[in-house]
């Protein structure tokens, strides 16, 4: 009883550190694996969602079988997702995309506050609009230098 007792807890042992040792070489995978990862990733997501784009759904199945490939792919994006964040963590890539759309939501906000203080005969709407256009100025001058930046 004792040996089958030793034996089953030292195959324990060697089975968690094998899962350990394994999940360590896993964290340390070469950047360059995962990049590629992505790129195949990225390749068969493309594939997948024309082909997605592409099914029947006339029929009770057609459309069953869109839901379950809709599913597939759903799942397939999110699998890309983890691995582009863990690859550009501070998301370079929508970079640019987010900030130019901050810019022009707050140009909106600028021409709704002219707007409202003209509406209303309030001039502390037209110096809140004066000071969101000072930081327009600012973010369009870090943009251009974040663009120049990145060039060299």
């Amino acid at each position: 009883m004792n040996k089958k007792f030793a034996l089953i807890a030292t195959a324990l042992c060697c089975v968690v550190a094998l899962g350990v040792i394994g999940t360590s070489a896993i964290a340390k995978v070469d950047p360059s694996a995962k990049l590629a990862k992505l790129a195949e990733l990225e390749a068969e997501f493309a594939a997948k969602q024309k082909k997605f784009n592409a099914m029947p759904n006339q029929t009770k199945e057609e459309q069953d079988a869109v839901v379950a490939e809709g599913k597939r792919l759903k799942q397939l994006d999110i699998e890309k997702e983890k691995l582009r964040r863990e690859t550009d963590p501070d998301d370079e890539a929508h970079f640019l995309v987010q900030l130019d759309s901050c810019i022009l939501g707050m140009g909106t906000g600028v021409v709704e506050l002219k707007a409202r203080a003209e509406r209303e005969q309030n001039p502390e709407f037209l110096k809140q609009a004066e000071e969101i256009k000072k930081e327009i100025e600012r973010f369009k001058k870090e943009k251009q230098a974040y663009l120049n930046g990145k060039k060299q």
